[in-house]
């Protein structure tokens, strides 16, 4: 799942233009990004990241400065 400070309408857009098939999840109030303390690693400029949490979790891998092509797979190669 993707989960983004974005505004749903937003998300969508972003959902639509990459055809992404993976629910997104709206934290505009950053309830989840500040649980997983994840609000200093995005820091205040809009970066995409990645965060791959574990079955228990927590975060096992954090992948920064993440360009949408290609990504998915390293994503899954990491889940293995």
């Amino acid at each position: 799942m993707g989960i983004s400070a974005d505004k749903p309408d937003t998300q969508m857009k972003f959902v639509e233009k990459f055809g992404l098939t993976f629910p997104m999840i709206p934290d505009t109030s950053k309830e989840i990004i500040d649980a997983y303390g994840a609000r200093e690693v995005l820091g205040v400029t809009a970066k995409r990241r990645t965060f791959l949490i574990g079955p228990d979790g927590k975060i096992v891998r954090v992948w920064l400065n993440v360009k949408v092509e290609g990504h998915a797979k390293d994503v899954l190669s990491a889940i293995g």
